[in-house]
């Protein structure tokens, strides 16, 4: 494996193996096929780590075993020290881990405040608790609040996403699992929902960002993970691979 070393923004948070999220060797299989070959990778508390990689490489896989939806058959995914592997994708939330969707899965018929409700309701936020966790959400994303009582999936592509979001971070107290959140957004709303990630990161918040967009993703990210068929082929610090990126020929199609 190749990896570029470099200072990131905050040195101290960086050290490999300890910290919110370590994802060491693991394993994952869609039925015989073995699609996750021994893939690790760190996440700290306050970081924008960054996945990319070809289609098919495994970026999705990642995120999904991660969250409990693919089986894992070897290695460890550690949240703060707990080991994740053969739980469920509801324990895993409750932990507060939050996961954004490739194709958002908004609730069909329903509005913004009853998706938001399940993510209260299916985090098992304590009652006096829940009002607060809605608030999460809608302090990031204010121009939902007048759309609270609209069906969630008949709003425009960009308010859908920072639905998707939104419900996340009502579960995801600690970490955000983010799957190809610019898809299908235009130019100026993806680079928005890119910075109002990189503001959950620096609030505290860990972001495992998947995107397609690379540029993207090297601006907002503090390390990189680079993904090829189911192995880990490149890391670094983002800022360091955005001064050298004749590696994106190789493992990226650009």
């Amino acid at each position: 494996m190749s990896t570029a070393q470099g200072a990131g923004r905050a040195p101290d948070q960086r050290a490999v193996g300890a910290g919110l999220l370590e994802v060491e060797d693991v394993q994952s299989y869609y039925g015989l096929a073995h699609v996750l070959q021994g893939v690790s990778l760190t996440v700290q508390p306050g970081e924008l780590v960054a996945l990319l990689g070809r289609n098919g490489a495994g970026k999705t896989t990642t995120v999904k075993s991660i969250m409990g939806l693919v089986t894992v058959r070897g290695g460890h995914i550690r949240c703060e020290g707990r080991d994740f592997v053969g739980l469920p994708a509801e324990s895993v939330a409750r932990f507060g881990v939050g996961y954004v969707p490739e194709d958002r899965r908004m609730f069909p018929g329903l509005t913004v405040r009853e998706n938001f409700r399940l993510a209260v309701l299916g985090s098992r936020t304590p009652k006096g608790e829940q009002q607060s966790a809605l608030r999460r959400a809608l302090d990031v994303f204010p121009q939902l609040e007048p759309h609270l009582d609209r069906v969630a999936s008949r709003l425009s592509g960009g308010q859908q996403q920072m639905v998707a979001v939104g419900r996340a971070l009502i579960c995801g107290r600690k970490l955000l699992l983010v799957d190809e959140v610019t898809q299908g957004l235009a130019p100026n709303i993806a680079a928005e929902m890119g910075r109002t990630l990189r503001r959950v990161a620096d609030e505290g918040h860990g972001v495992l960002l998947v995107e397609q967009n690379s540029q993207m993703a090297l601006e907002l990210a503090d390390r990189v993970y680079v993904i090829d068929q189911g192995v880990i082929v490149h890391s670094g610090d983002a800022a360091r691979l955005r001064e050298d990126p004749t590696w994106m020929a190789q493992y990226l199609q650009l």
